[in-house]
């Protein structure tokens, strides 16, 4: 019966040990709310393409700073737009942006961060309270000029700034972007995204696994001095 009791315990203790270290490492927030992350977490953009007349630059900013991107600049367009007789200022991959248009950004954990698109007729941000007023209805929230879809597939023109407002970062998403020109149909600039999770080093266990192991040997301990005290 001793035995059973005492196997019993262990297997309750090792067991709430690994269901702690199986709970998720982190959360996020990824939208027209802002972005934040809980740890240190590296986000992959890739230009899709562009439609234009004016030459863009794209970065993440913080929102405490908005008025500079952060280095380094994820994608800067030189031309504004492909050369030729080309339909509403198109750009691609490769020509306003160089090959591989890929390029990663590592977000702080705890810092509050936007994207951000800037050029010649000003800038728009990816947080909504960013971006100004409509001079002609201060009355209305601030524009959105970033719309996000959980689907990378979805491509504009869009009818209206319809979007999810936030997604889930670690599944490929897409950003479409509307800059000042007015027209609003979300093609100005285009991405996907995708963030990584950044691995633990192995040498620095999550504080969950640490308080599950404490649990393992506390309960060991106070096995043996129980059994130490039955035989004195």
């Amino acid at each position: 019966m001793h035995l059973k009791t005492t196997s019993t315990f262990l297997g309750l203790a090792v067991g709430s040990a690994l269901a702690l270290s199986a709970m998720p490492a982190g959360a996020a927030t990824f939208g027209n709310n802002g972005i934040q992350f809980d740890q240190d977490t590296e986000v992959t953009f890739d230009f899709t393409g562009s439609n234009g007349k004016f030459g863009s630059m794209f970065g993440v900013v913080l929102e405490s700073n908005p008025n500079n991107i952060l280095p380094p600049v994820l994608f800067a367009e030189n031309p504004a737009f492909d050369p030729g007789p080309i339909g509403d200022f198109q750009g691609t991959c490769g020509v306003v942006v160089p090959n591989p248009c890929t390029a990663t950004f590592t977000f702080l954990a705890g810092e509050s961060y936007s994207l951000a698109l800037k050029s010649d007729n000003g800038t728009v941000y990816s947080t909504d309270s960013l971006n100004p007023l409509d001079p002609a209805n201060p009355a209305t929230p601030q524009t959105r000029q970033f719309v996000f879809f959980q689907d990378e597939t979805t491509l504009p023109p869009l009818a209206n700034e319809s979007g999810e407002g936030s997604v889930d970062p670690f599944d490929k998403f897409a950003i479409l972007i509307e800059d000042k020109g007015g027209s609003r149909d979300f093609n100005d600039f285009r991405l996907t995204a995708m963030a990584t999770e950044s691995d633990s080093p192995a040498s620095i266990p999550e504080p969950a696994t640490l308080a599950g192991l404490g649990l393992v040997a506390g309960s060991l301990t106070l096995i043996r001095r129980r059994q130490t005290n039955k035989k004195s």
